[in-house]
């Protein structure tokens, strides 16, 4: 795709797209968030469910692994939960993008401007087209 290439939409960061606080995270703190597989994957599950708790998405990412680089054991699955509660919900929560209710175990998807969600829309795609060869569709 080129710059002057429309087949594709292109994301909208009109001012009416962004919320009444501001524009969403501050950039550094977005693509950081953004910059790790397991994050990203964490956030792709929550735009199709909103709400999971730890265990399912420690399920999901480690099935994810698994069909990666083959079975994983209970020390792949201990390993993955300890990493979400120390290291990627925590910084998920902290740049906006979730909301994390340690009293349930429970992660949403915080309420987003419309840019943040074409953009989390956008990486998932990326990432898949990435990973199949594929370009995706204009449509997906």
């Amino acid at each position: 795709m080129t710059p002057g290439d429309d087949s594709h939409s292109a994301l909208s960061l009109d001012a009416g797209d962004f919320d009444g606080e501001g524009v969403g995270p501050p950039p550094d703190e977005l693509f950081k968030a953004l910059a790790n597989e397991k994050r990203r994957r964490l956030l792709a599950i929550l735009t199709e469910e909103s709400t999971a708790s730890l265990d399912d998405l420690t399920d999901v990412l480690v099935g994810w692994e698994a069909t990666d680089s083959g079975p994983a054991g209970p020390d792949e699955w201990a390993k993955m939960k300890i990493e979400l509660v120390h290291a990627h919900v925590p910084l998920l929560a902290d740049t906006g993008l979730v909301d994390y209710d340690e009293s349930t175990d429970e992660v949403r998807l915080a309420s987003l401007s419309d840019p943040v969600c074409d953009l989390l829309r956008f990486a998932t795609e990326y990432e898949r087209a990435v990973e199949t060869g594929q370009a995706p569709t204009p449509d997906s």
